[in-house]
């Protein structure tokens, strides 16, 4: 059975549309987390195999037509606004203590919760495949997804409670 995104993520209401959900929490020492302050640690905490990873990646799906997020690059200064690019993620809304990362493709669509609320930081993933190709690059990537979203998570909480990622 699909993870099922706590009511007060802003993807919560549409859940029930992406075949693939996950989600996991950490601790946090901190009650609430500003989306600006979310998106930067997401950001700063992505170890270097995995910004490898994803070259890797890019190379790949760009001949399959799906988008690709170019080389990294410093992320932009906060304030953080509504349809910005963030390599491969678009920023798709932001609130008090959530931010939602994704992307539309003609393959899938894909959307990143990262929520922060009650000391919980929680990470949500949401994907809608929309043909064979997309489901076939789905079950290629879950095995590394779930490495990277396990090792995001625990990094992000540490920054999060001001340690060293």
């Amino acid at each position: 059975m699909p993870a099922q995104l706590p009511a007060s993520s802003a993807l919560s209401g549409e859940q029930e549309a992406y075949p693939y959900r996950d989600s996991a929490s950490r601790p946090v020492q901190r009650q609430t987390v500003g989306s600006d302050e979310l998106i930067a640690a997401f950001h700063a905490v992505a170890p270097g195999w995995v910004d490898a990873l994803m070259r890797v990646r890019d190379r790949l799906v760009g001949r399959c037509g799906l988008k690709t997020g170019g080389p990294r690059q410093a992320l932009p200064t906060p304030p953080f606004q509504l349809g910005q690019r963030l390599g491969v993620f678009r920023i798709i809304h932001l609130a008090p203590g959530e931010a939602v990362l994704g992307e539309d493709d003609r393959h899938l669509d894909f959307r990143v919760s990262l929520l922060c609320a009650a000391g919980q930081l929680r990470v949500s993933t949401l994907v809608r495949p929309h043909n064979l190709l997309g489901w076939l690059y789905l079950a290629s990537v879950l095995p590394f997804h779930h490495l990277i979203s396990s090792v995001m998570i625990g990094r992000m909480a540490r920054q999060l409670n001001r340690e060293q990622p």
